[in-house]
């Protein structure tokens, strides 16, 4: 008995060890779908707070105060618009590429998964990848009347517990993050990766801005990739952190760290675009350098205006991307909604991200000591409009804009007063890479 045991045992292994080659060297992934042609919604930075973990007291509204733009009270009911319009218009999947939540409370990313229920019933998946705001943050907090409270962080096993669609039909998750691959079809496969850098005990410090790819998990993609390519799949991939420098002042802790990397990995598998968020502009770009043929877009913050997504359509030879705006105003309208904040979100939204621009601007020239209304409401203005218009992907100007533009009093009182604010206007002024709500690829070309 003890004999046919041993040999038995040792049959398994070596069934084991062959499966575990075969799936390394090119075995046909399964699939998720059959449908040739699927489309997808693409969320980024939603910033997402449950509306028990707030009351309207001080201390939240000072949060409020600090949130660079972010509507952090309709948050619900925004989401509730796009849940509605998703369930009639019937998306494949919901891809939302990191920052679902505020700064990393659990009971945020429960009510959100709550919220994102309904689409269940209508097979409507719901494919996250963290951001570097979701994973054991430190300032995860609940706020009521002047008091702050700790409440409890968001694991890596809680993320995938709370948010397991992704999980559930990967065909291969990393053992070293929280990334992991699906084949989608016959024609792609979706890369899901974890670029932030996180404790794996809970944190009592801020969550770091910038990202970084482990070796681990380098040498894991590279695996995906390879196992697409023979497969004839295109690979696509989704991370919160950027592949490219959007703006040229503002771009450290946003870039990934070790980005040379992953572009070698892009090149040798001619990945043709990554997606990304986390500076919370809508941008798309191609390599600057020339040196890459992959396109990355970046979808604008979900939690300012103008509520942007993204609608991705997968066709055997072509990819397409449309930026697309919610309208929280009519969906108000039809639920008999009375704040007027949600009759007129639009209004509200850009009301909100103009006073951040505008606030920008005043606390940089009050700080140079300029008192002078004539210098400070123009100059704050100028810099609030064109800072609107930049995050929502509208600055593809021509030169005769910009020179126009360059001729109005609130840029000419900015660039005689403030060298760092003028500086930055000539980042965002204008965008001479591409149009950033739009982008087609034709694989036939590749």
């Amino acid at each position: 008995m003890k004999k046919w045991i041993v040999p038995t045992i040792g049959f398994l292994l070596l069934l084991v060890a062959f499966g575990t080659f075969l799936s390394s060297h090119g075995e046909k992934k399964t699939s998720w779908l059959k449908k040739e042609a699927p489309d997808f919604w693409v969320l980024s930075d939603v910033h997402f707070i449950a509306p028990e973990l707030h009351d309207d007291g001080p201390e939240f509204t000072y949060i409020t105060k600090t949130a660079a733009g972010k509507d952090l009270y309709y948050q619900e009911e925004s989401l509730q618009a796009f849940i509605e319009k998703a369930r009639q218009e019937k998306p494949e999947g919901i891809i939302i590429t990191g920052d679902l939540t505020l700064n990393g409370e659990k009971a945020s990313a429960e009510k959100m998964a709550d919220l994102f229920r309904p689409l269940e019933k209508k097979g409507i998946k719901l494919l996250c990848i963290p951001g570097n705001h979701d994973i054991h943050d430190g300032w995860a907090r609940s706020y009521h009347g002047e008091e702050q409270e700790k409440i409890p962080q968001i694991s890596p096993e809680d993320f995938k517990k709370i948010f397991p669609d992704g999980y559930k039909i990967a065909n291969s998750t990393d053992p070293d993050s929280l990334s992991y691959s699906i084949s989608v079809n016959s024609h792609y496969q979706f890369i899901f990766l974890d670029s932030n850098i996180y404790t794996l005990d809970v944190s009592s410090s801020a969550p770091p801005t910038g990202g970084e790819l482990s070796k681990e998990t380098l040498s894991w993609l590279k695996q995906q990739l390879a196992q697409a390519k023979e497969a004839k799949q295109t690979s696509l991939v989704f991370m919160h952190h950027n592949l490219y420098q959007h703006n040229a002042l503002v771009h450290q802790g946003y870039v990934l760290k070790n980005t040379n990397d992953l572009k070698k990995l892009l090149k040798d598998y001619k990945v043709p675009v990554v997606f990304s968020g986390h500076i919370h502009v809508q941008d798309i770009m191609a390599d600057p350098d020339q040196q890459l043929d992959t396109k990355e877009i970046v979808t604008g913050s979900f939690a300012i205006a103008d509520h942007g997504y993204g609608i991705l359509s997968i066709q055997p030879q072509k990819i397409t991307y449309n930026r697309k705006t919610l309208d929280v105003d009519t969906w108000a309208k039809e639920q008999h909604e009375t704040a007027e904040n949600l009759l007129h979100h639009q209004k509200y939204l850009k009301d909100l991200f103009l006073l951040d621009g505008e606030r920008m601007a005043y606390e940089q020239l009050l700080g140079q000591d300029i008192f002078d209304k004539t210098v400070l409401e123009p100059s704050a203005t100028f810099v609030g409009e064109k800072n609107y218009l930049y995050f929502t992907g509208n600055d593809f100007l021509s030169d005769t804009e910009v020179a126009q533009e360059k001729q109005q009093e609130g840029y000419q009182l900015i660039a005689e007063h403030s060298s760092f604010l003028k500086n930055y206007l000539d980042t965002i002024l204008q965008d001479t890479n591409l149009p950033d709500d739009h982008l087609e690829i034709s694989l036939s070309e590749k």
